[in-house]
């Protein structure tokens, strides 16, 4: 089988326990990759797919571990540009004494994932994959906006299968609809959140409708509900499946790790019942643990659905 390519953005997470800090606690600081596409790319690799990342970071200490950490999950770097004349995104996060998140994006200004143009994305990529997933966070600038929409119409006009999660707040929807949409018209699966991104991306507010709005022939929506679980949308019917329960340590990285379930079961050829059921197993075994990258390898993941 061809590879599925993940394209987007990277970054490294500095995760800075202030609370436990403050209150005398002895910590300190603990370093971790993300990034909602090289999280699934991650993921991915993890379960055994044939993965590759494109994206593009500094060519700095953060940027060579964020490549090495996708190498060491089994993720194709060769694409996975590092840019000395860059510098990779980091993403301070501050931990209050209730463990409450406080992200701090740097740089704030050019943001090295979205310096991504069209030479970066090679024309052999059209021969090379058979699947491309990627993430609405790369089309809210350009360089990065403009060139991962030509692309995927290219792949859309080769008939290699494209997915995008939405991954935007209602705060960025209203400023970046153009190319969304357009991104929109190439895919043939949609990701999303209903409540956070179907409901304000469409203006309905049922979650569940505002999804089934997005259907066509061609696309198929996948609305993610949180602890609800996941329904699967086409033209034929609905597949829903309810969350695993498990104890949840930290929900980051939730729809990632789904995404890397959903999409390795398709690359089996499975059905959208058990690529469903796949990715709300993923994102439970992520959930059950701290951080952003706890997807299971295949033994664990088909081990967790067999019970």
């Amino acid at each position: 089988m061809k590879q599925i390519l993940c394209l987007g953005d990277a970054c490294a997470d500095i995760v800075i326990p202030y609370g436990a800090a403050k209150s005398g606690s002895s910590v300190f600081p603990e370093f971790t990759f993300g990034g909602t596409a090289a999280n699934t790319a991650s993921g991915l690799g993890r379960l055994g797919a044939d993965c590759a990342f494109l994206g593009k970071a500094g060519d700095d200490y953060f940027g060579r571990a964020m490549k090495n950490a996708l190498q060491t999950d089994g993720v194709n770097t060769d694409d996975f540009i590092l840019d000395i004349n860059l510098s990779s995104v980091l993403i301070l996060v501050v931990l209050d004494e209730k463990n409450e998140r406080f992200p701090f994006i740097m740089p704030r200004e050019n943001p090295s994932h979205l310096q991504l143009f069209d030479e970066d994305i090679p024309d052999r990529l059209l021969q090379q994959v058979s699947f491309v997933h990627t993430t609405g966070l790369m089309l809210f600038e350009e360089p990065a906006a403009g060139t991962v929409c030509r692309f995927l119409e290219k792949c859309a006009a080769c008939g290699i299968k494209v997915s995008l999660d939405i991954n935007l707040r209602i705060e960025t929807l209203q400023q970046n609809r153009d190319r969304l949409f357009q991104a929109i018209e190439t895919v043939d699966y949609l990701l999303g959140s209903g409540i956070d991104e179907f409901a304000p991306l469409t203006g309905i507010s049922d979650p569940l409708e505002a999804a089934r709005s997005l259907v066509t022939d061609k696309r198929t929506i996948i609305c993610r509900m949180g602890d609800l679980g996941s329904v699967v949308m086409d033209r034929n019917g609905e597949f829903a499946c309810e969350a695993f329960q498990v104890k949840v340590a930290d929900t980051l990285g939730a729809g990632d790790a789904f995404n890397s379930g959903f999409l390795w079961a398709l690359a089996r050829g499975e059905n959208f019942q058990f690529a469903n059921r796949a990715g709300c197993a993923a994102a439970a075994i992520n959930i059950s643990k701290s951080g952003a990258r706890n997807c299971p390898n295949e033994l664990e993941l088909l081990s967790f659905l067999a019970q």
